[in-house]
């Protein structure tokens, strides 16, 4: 048995540079303060993460970790994956686990939702903010059992935030690779699932329901079969991928293929997606999760992806937070729940 635990880290403060997807708190004086864990406060973390209650219903939380595997697109083992899954205890203790025990303790009739987290995570932070947003999103789904899993990827801070950031937007294409390579495992087994991706988590997500359809990512696409129809629901927080790849022409554009519902929750103030068009300024299109949707492609069967999409800036202002979108005014829980029960 491998046990881990969940160690708190502090805080620092970064000063503003030109650009940055740093998935971090953006202050109304304009300092981005920054953990590469982006905790809350000690406090909050007893109260809201570090040990939830014991009753939670018959849920099952589960940790996927793809830190060891390659994120090279022209490398990355698209035959069987060697992810790293563990249970998750309430308290954020994981016990090794394997796919064919996630893939075969699955059952129809329990919803999954997979969270995806943003950038400059460490795998400490990723299980920190995934049982964080499990504890905003169950409430309001009633006692309907749920599997729960937090897709932790290799997101740790790399040299200055610019830098920073390009890396992690190519690094997208390995994680929805990879992710795609597991609902495609989920699908052909008739599972439902939900996915909720913040920043570029929320690109990873997209791009992972492309290349299910058959897209390529990368110049890389999954061997075998495809997949589309897959009905996901699909709910992208601040989302760190441009604002018309959802279009049936674009890079993700056969990600609609697979959707059944989207949200996206996105704001006009965020003053660190204002910058995302630096990350390919030969290009310069700004974020979906700075503008909102700018149109998507449709569904499998031709008709419209039901779309629910909100302005949060007048509560978040520039800020781009996640944990500010579950605890302010957007009300982020009850809306990715909302995911969850359209799906069952």
């Amino acid at each position: 048995m491998i046990v881990h635990r969940i160690i708190l880290t502090t805080a620092i403060t970064l000063s503003v540079i030109p650009f940055a997807v740093a998935d971090a708190e953006v202050s109304q004086s304009a300092t981005i303060t920054s953990s590469v864990a982006n905790e809350p406060e000690a406090s909050e973390v007893d109260s809201r993460v570090t040990c939830l209650r014991h009753d939670l219903k018959a849920d099952r939380l589960w940790l996927i970790n793809t830190r060891s595997l390659s994120s090279d697109t022209c490398r990355v083992n698209l035959d069987c994956p060697s992810f790293s899954i563990c249970r998750l205890n309430a308290c954020g203790t994981t016990q090794q686990s394997t796919l064919n025990d996630f893939l075969d303790n699955r059952s129809e009739a329990r919803p999954m939702v997979i969270q995806i987290h943003g950038n400059r995570m460490t795998d400490e932070s990723a299980i920190e903010r995934g049982l964080f947003i499990y504890r905003y999103v169950t409430p309001h789904i009633g006692p309907q059992p749920i599997d729960y899993v937090v897709f932790s990827w290799p997101s740790d801070r790399v040299g200055i935030l610019g830098i920073d950031a390009r890396e992690k937007a190519e690094r997208s294409d390995a994680e929805g690779l990879y992710l795609a390579w597991l609902l495609r495992e989920l699908a052909q087994r008739d599972q439902k699932v939900a996915l909720i991706g913040f920043s570029f988590g929320g690109r990873v997500a997209t791009g992972a329901l492309h290349a299910l359809a058959g897209g390529r990512l990368g110049g890389r696409s999954l061997p075998g079969e495809h997949h589309r129809g897959a009905n996901v629901a699909v709910g992208l927080i601040a989302p760190a991928l441009e604002d018309d790849w959802l279009r049936s022409d674009s890079y993700h554009g056969l990600a609609t293929q697979n959707i059944s519902r989207i949200s996206v929750l996105y704001n006009r103030r965020d003053a660190v997606l204002k910058r995302y068009w630096l990350i390919d300024a030969a290009r310069g299109n700004m974020a979906l999760g700075y503008t909102g949707p700018r149109g998507l492609g449709p569904r499998v069967d031709g008709s419209s992806v039901p779309l629910v999409s909100r302005d949060c800036s007048p509560t978040l202002g520039i800020r781009h937070d996640e944990m500010k979108y579950y605890t302010e005014g957007c009300n982020a829980g009850l809306q990715m729940a909302r995911l969850v029960h359209a799906e069952h």
